[in-house]
């Protein structure tokens, strides 16, 4: 058959309609080749004729920006959050191997209970001092060189804990190796808002609080171990050596920023830094001032202030004296009473990589900061009162609180970065973080330990510790952002990737 086809013939096989809308019609006009009819199109809509050159073509398509987005995310998570989660867990592994040693220090010392919850918990009088402080130092030293010179000071003090021969040098040893380690969360939340996006935040925190249980989660078994076949002398002395060596992998691994980041190629620093910038620029409206003090007429700010103390009592006061709960209603020897207190923090580990990746995809934070701090408090207080006679069913509730435990503090950081300019939410996370562990890590151990005195069991200590977190939960539950943040809406940039680069540099 002829391919020829006559003049008012039907072509054969008929051509396919192409329907394009205008942008796809002048994306071609301007990247490609047009035909004909597209550029007699472009005539009657306006537009010149003329081609236009790639570099006044528009700057990036979607798909590249989802590419670059990607590229840049992977790279950094790599290179910043397994540094960040191991710091951390070093720090608080140092932190609450104290609890393992009570029973057998407070022997050797002669503590009382009450003494022993204060020897823990003032601790937390030289991490309030050293916390609020970072508020301001880290911002102007940076949180690279600030975190570096923590690690030096609390990896002596820690050694020199297990040196102590008197209630009195105990307790200065705690105090300073607080002094030395407050800095690092206020330095790390500065520099994870630094290399990270906002709709990442969430897991870029959870990520990072995840080191909490995982810290404890170490504490027990490996104290446990150290405890059998030698003294707390030397378990306190044998932890606080890695805090040293971590020392020297904080300071080659981490830039300074992200313009000292070689392992980023030019254009993935530009763009991070860009979109880095956009976000801080959506706060413009809620900026009254560069001054820090503005943070103080939020009401916001005063309600996580309350929520961070109860979720630190709770905590603190849970973790320090898990142990020593367990070995009054367990025959069980040091060894196995470690593995049994890590069932918890085994537990928390699984329970923060759900909330963190729940919060971020919903884009949510309030309710999934407030409501495992209320289940928490409820399942304490009925876990005191049914398991108060039986091991069996008081470990299975401290698991099931475990879950739960460790959830609302990376939100909590998350929270105050989201509705907050990085001028005063970095402040903010000082101020309610020095003044809740303040009143949270030293209230919380020595009112277990006195509570426990007066009920002659953990019941009752623990009863309260559960009222308090139900208050606390409460409290999160009812912060509201200003309406001046709520206009300035997160920018959920091209892709879940694209989220994770705002957090993380200083």
């Amino acid at each position: 058959m002829s391919t020829t086809i006559a003049r008012g013939m039907t072509r054969w096989p008929p051509r396919r309609p192409i329907i394009r809308t205008r942008r796809q019609h002048d994306a071609r006009f301007v990247l490609g080749a047009p035909s004909r009819g597209l550029v007699h199109a472009c005539a009657r809509r306006g537009l010149p004729r003329r081609r236009v050159p790639l570099k006044e073509a528009p700057t990036m398509s979607r798909t590249s920006r989802d590419s670059q987005a990607s590229t840049t995310t992977w790279v950094r998570w790599l290179r910043i959050m397994p540094v960040v989660f191991l710091l951390y867990t070093i720090a608080y592994f140092d932190r609450v191997n104290i609890g393992m040693a009570l029973p057998s220090l407070s022997k050797d010392l002669g503590l009382s209970p009450s003494q022993s919850g204060l020897a823990a918990g003032v601790f937390f009088w030289g991490y309030l001092i050293s916390f609020l402080a970072a508020g301001f130092l880290a911002p102007r030293l940076g949180a690279k060189r600030l975190i570096f010179w923590s690690l030096l000071g609390w990896g002596l003090f820690a050694m020199l804990s297990g040196l102590a021969r008197t209630f009195e040098q105990l307790a200065a040893m705690r105090f300073m190796l607080g002094l030395c380690e407050g800095p690092v969360w206020t330095s790390l939340s500065l520099l994870l808002s630094q290399w990270f996006l906002r709709a990442e935040r969430g897991r870029a925190f959870g990520l990072w609080n995840l080191s909490l249980p995982f810290g404890a989660l170490l504490s027990g078994p490996i104290s446990g171990v150290v405890l059998t076949y030698t003294n707390w002398h030397v378990m306190l002395m044998l932890e606080g050596l890695p805090a040293w060596v971590w020392a020297a992998v904080w300071w080659r691994a981490i830039p300074r920023g992200i313009a000292q980041a070689s392992w980023l190629a030019p254009e993935d620093r530009d763009y991070l830094e860009k979109r880095l910038a956009s976000e801080q620029a959506e706060f413009a409206s809620v900026r009254a001032s560069s001054d820090w003090r503005g943070m103080f007429r939020q009401p916001a700010v005063w309600l996580l202030l309350v929520a961070f103390s109860l979720i630190n009592m709770v905590n603190y006061g849970f973790t320090l004296w898990l142990p020593s709960a367990l070995k009054a209603i367990s025959t069980a020897d040091i060894g196995h009473i470690g593995l049994l207190s890590a069932l918890p923090y085994l537990a928390s580990i699984a329970g923060i990589v759900c909330v963190s990746w729940s919060s971020d995809r919903f884009r949510e934070r309030r309710f999934h900061a407030g409501l495992p701090l209320l289940c928490v408090g409820v399942l304490l207080y009925l876990g005191s009162r049914a398991g108060a006679h039986s091991v069996t069913v008081e470990v299975a509730a401290f698991t099931l609180i475990g879950f739960f435990m460790f959830m609302t503090l990376p939100l909590i950081s998350a929270l105050t970065t989201d509705i907050l300019p990085q001028e005063w939410a970095i402040p903010a996370i000082a101020f309610t973080g020095g003044i809740g562990n303040l009143f949270g890590g030293f209230v919380g151990p020595v009112m277990v330990g006195r509570l426990e005195e007066i009920g002659g069991s953990f019941s009752l200590a623990f009863a309260v510790l559960g009222v308090l977190g139900i208050v606390g939960g409460l409290s999160i539950l009812a912060v509201r952002r200003s309406p001046a943040a709520h206009r300035a809406q997160p920018d959920a940039g091209p892709s879940p990737a694209s989220s994770a680069q705002r957090q993380a540099g200083g």
